[in-house]
């Protein structure tokens, strides 16, 4: 009967036992089953924070683009109403009056010939309806970087250097006229410019706005060297634009004219010049 009772208390002692243990051990699962759930809501939580900061950088990154490329667009607009007010004022009956340009922003495609990084597609998705064969400016950083031509409704971009950019500049304070294109031993140059005033090295170029092509006073390049010619000048130019960029602004002047009848005149008077002087 002792023995009974003795084992009695020691059941009822080793069951005691059991479940303090047991509630603790329980207790402990439970805090670290509960920690690793909170651990796992911070994280959740804090990617969610991550991925939700990461899509607002980006969104507003692009506003902040959009709205500097408007402002961009909105100085050269600016720049090119100042232009033609002064020249308004200067020349109130001059035949070069010039309209208000129309600028956009054009996105470089791809190369349009292997190995000639002077030629390049660019993006075209204008409202307005163009002939084929419409020629438009390129501008990077308010500095002429080319000529863009429109072909079977593609656009076609030719920079600084390539034998088919040419466009109607002025040399120097004295604004000496001349044409800027391609030499195919000289580069980039400014050619057809009368003999007098003469070109000094270090002088600006600027474009001159009577080709329909750009707007006047857009920076073109710097003199590099002067070389006389029977009857005119020609001036060998470091462009201050020579390299591909990802975006150009496109200039459209109104009523663009084939360049080429500009040269054609040129060569026409420079004839004429050397006619004059061999009599």
């Amino acid at each position: 009967m002792k023995k009974a009772f003795l084992w009695i208390i020691f059941l009822f002692i080793a069951l005691f036992v059991s479940m303090k243990i047991s509630t603790e051990v329980q207790n402990k699962v439970l805090f670290l089953s509960d920690s690793i759930k909170v651990g796992i809501l911070n994280l959740n939580n804090n990617a969610v924070k991550i991925i939700q900061r990461h899509f607002n950088q980006a969104e507003q990154i692009k506003q902040l683009s959009n709205s500097l490329r408007d402002k961009q667009q909105i100085e050269y607009l600016l720049e090119a109403l100042k232009v033609e007010h002064n020249d308004l004022l200067a020349f109130m009956h001059s035949p070069f009056a010039m309209n208000i340009p129309e600028i956009s922003s054009v996105r470089t495609i791809s190369f349009a010939r292997m190995n000639d990084y002077k030629k390049i597609w660019l993006e075209y998705n204008s409202n307005k309806i163009y002939q084929d064969g419409s020629i438009f400016g390129l501008l990077d950083d308010n500095k002429a970087a080319g000529i863009a031509i429109l072909q079977d409704h593609r656009l076609e971009g030719f920079l600084n250097g390539d034998e088919k950019c040419s466009y109607s500049v002025v040399v120097g304070n004295k604004k000496s006229h001349g044409i800027a294109k391609y030499d195919i031993n000289k580069g980039f140059v400014v050619d057809y410019i009368p003999l007098y005033p003469k070109i000094e090295v270090g002088e600006i170029v600027q474009t001159s706005g009577y080709d329909n092509i750009f707007y006047p006073g857009i920076l073109v390049g710097v003199v590099e060297m002067v070389e006389l010619r029977q009857g005119y000048q020609i001036a060998i130019v470091k462009p201050a634009s020579d390299e591909v960029k990802r975006f150009y602004w496109l200039v459209d002047v109104d009523n663009p004219q084939e360049l080429m009848n500009l040269e054609n005149n040129a060569t026409k008077t420079q004839e004429a010049l050397e006619s004059d002087l061999i009599q």
